[in-house]
């Protein structure tokens, strides 16, 4: 498959971050198809969105270019679908399968995963070559946050294609992988397996692990990430620690007692007025608003220390189009 312009963009998705994605894209100018099963709710969340960028950036987003759909039967031209589905096989495969009939042989299909092999999204499919794996952070119209995942059977013409038009057009500083699954996904599963093995062993509680990584890690990482953040420090200092340290990490295979007693016990978040901490009536609005206004402090920051990401960027699209051509 070519390289091609991404212009015409069907989102499949309910909730914040498909809201958050087509906010995105329409700021981009994009044309934006949307198929949601809360449509109502959708729009809320894009015009509370579209809100933002005028009160934080004075940024006005039209929203003329966004349409909605019923169905993908009724989907228009689309260059690209960007799909977000909870991480179910089974559904993501039929999703796929319905955009394969409705759409061009043309159009490139991108799936959030997490835990699930690209492979196993490309199996028994018509076009295996087109179909990527693509993961968001929330909020995906704010964050620089994009990771693109391909594997041996992905067109080059396909990487190249969402490479550059997340660089150039959405605002991301994207991480591309070629192994078929996410390595973010692992490196916040690491943390968070540590994190709880450490509250159920009781060396720590739930605000230990949180003002720990928040006044730690939290401090560095938007300044330099893991890798770069060692160079500064000293890699050998880091290199002392994990030789004695490692072996005495986690090594659970399976989610920790004290999470699926909470997820058990209903205690899933904010939204239900608990989780690892308890909420009072109304609290997790006023974290959504001071998150919202966090995330365009925090994105003022990042994008000013200490990289030109757009030019690293295309550099590393073109590098990665070498790799897998």
């Amino acid at each position: 498959m070519e390289f091609r312009s991404l212009k015409n963009i069907l989102v499949v998705g309910t909730g914040r971050m498909a809201s958050g994605i087509a906010t995105n894209l329409l700021k981009a100018g994009m044309q934006v198809q949307r198929i949601s099963e809360n449509t109502a709710l959708d729009r809320e969340y894009i015009a509370n969105n579209v809100a933002d960028w005028e009160q934080y950036r004075n940024v006005t987003i039209c929203t003329d270019k966004l349409r909605y759909l019923s169905t993908v039967e009724e989907a228009g031209v689309a260059d690209i679908a960007v799909c977000i589905t909870g991480e179910d096989l089974p559904v993501k495969r039929k999703l796929i399968r319905q955009l394969e009939q409705a759409l061009s042989p043309e159009t490139i299909i991108a799936v959030n995963t997490e835990s699930i092999l690209l492979e196993a999204l490309q199996e028994n499919t018509k076009y295996p070559q087109r179909i990527i794996g693509l993961n968001w952070c929330d909020p995906a119209h704010t964050t620089l946050f994009l990771e693109i995942i391909g594997n041996h059977l992905t067109s080059a013409g396909v990487i190249k294609s969402v490479g550059t038009a997340a660089v150039n057009n959405w605002e991301k500083d994207p991480c591309i992988v070629l192994c078929g699954y996410s390595i973010n996904a692992r490196l916040m599963a690491a943390l968070a397996r540590e994190a709880l093995y450490l509250v159920e062993q009781g060396y720590a509680s739930v605000e230990d692990i949180d003002r720990a990584c928040r006044n730690d890690a939290g401090y560095y990482l938007p300044f330099a990430g893991n890798c770069r953040y060692m160079d500064l420090m000293g890699t050998y200092a880091y290199g002392l620690v994990m030789k004695d340290l490692n072996r005495e990490l986690s090594e659970a295979t399976q989610p920790p007692a004290l999470f699926t007693r909470l997820i058990q016990s209903g205690e899933t978040g904010m939204e239900n007025s608990g989780g690892f901490y308890n909420y009072a009536a109304g609290a997790a609005a006023q974290w959504g608003e001071q998150f919202r206004k966090f995330s365009f402090e925090i994105k003022d920051i990042i994008e000013k220390y200490p990289f030109n990401y757009l030019k690293e960027g295309s550099k590393m699209v073109n590098s990665k189009i070498t790799l897998n051509e």
